[in-house]
């Protein structure tokens, strides 16, 4: 392994285990102060935006192990649609010519937020119809109980608390790749989404 491809291989291991830091961080924050919010896909977007939507994409995996492992049951890592759509959502969208446009962050956490509201309704229903959060429960029981159908008020009750984790999102992430030096970035990076490679990259 040349000098380049080692530079290469401590840099991505650098940011996504920061990453995967960010994620069990926040979410255990959260979770001990009974928060009305996950926050455990803030290492996700982070990642996605200053390397690459695959790099998200391994450390929202590894995120939802640990969780499903240690927090939830073992199905409960189905959730991992919710972790993969954030990496690829902020990944992808934030790139306008292979940079990083700041202005688009609006649009992808408004995207996101649909998205994983949809997603987290989904499979909520799947798995049972109940939420697996108290706050989301809570907030579903009201809904429910003022008419609302039953997807409905999942997809609401799920959206409440991704709206906090969305808010946190679009504060750290930009932060985050402010202060993390030139070298620990993909400055510019073309990703080609294809049905063979999903992503592709190519430095210029």
């Amino acid at each position: 392994m040349n000098d380049e491809k080692k530079r290469e291989l401590i840099k991505y291991l650098s940011v996504m285990l920061l990453g995967i830091a960010l994620n069990i961080g926040f979410y255990w924050t959260a979770h001990i102060l009974k928060l009305p919010m996950w926050l455990d896909t803030v290492g996700t977007a982070a990642a996605a935006v200053v390397l690459e939507p695959a790099a998200g994409l391994v450390i929202g995996y590894i995120t939802n192990l640990f969780e499903s492992s240690a927090v939830y049951m073992s199905d409960t890592i189905v959730y991992y649609a919710i972790t993969a759509s954030c990496a690829i959502i902020f990944g992808v969208m934030l790139r306008k010519k292979g940079k990083i446009s700041w202005k688009r962050l609006p649009t992808a956490a408004l995207v996101y937020l649909v998205v994983s509201s949809v997603l987290s309704a989904t499979i909520s229903v799947w798995r049972g119809g109940l939420p697996t959060s108290e706050w989301e429960l809570m907030i579903y029981k009201k809904v429910v109980s003022a008419g609302v159908p039953e997807y409905f008020a999942l997809t609401f009750s799920a959206g409440a608390l991704k709206l906090a984790d969305t808010a946190v999102m679009c504060f750290v992430t930009p932060l985050l790749y402010k202060v993390l030096p030139q070298s620990m970035k993909n400055v510019v990076h073309f990703s080609f989404v294809t049905w063979k490679s999903p992503f592709k990259s190519c430095e210029k």
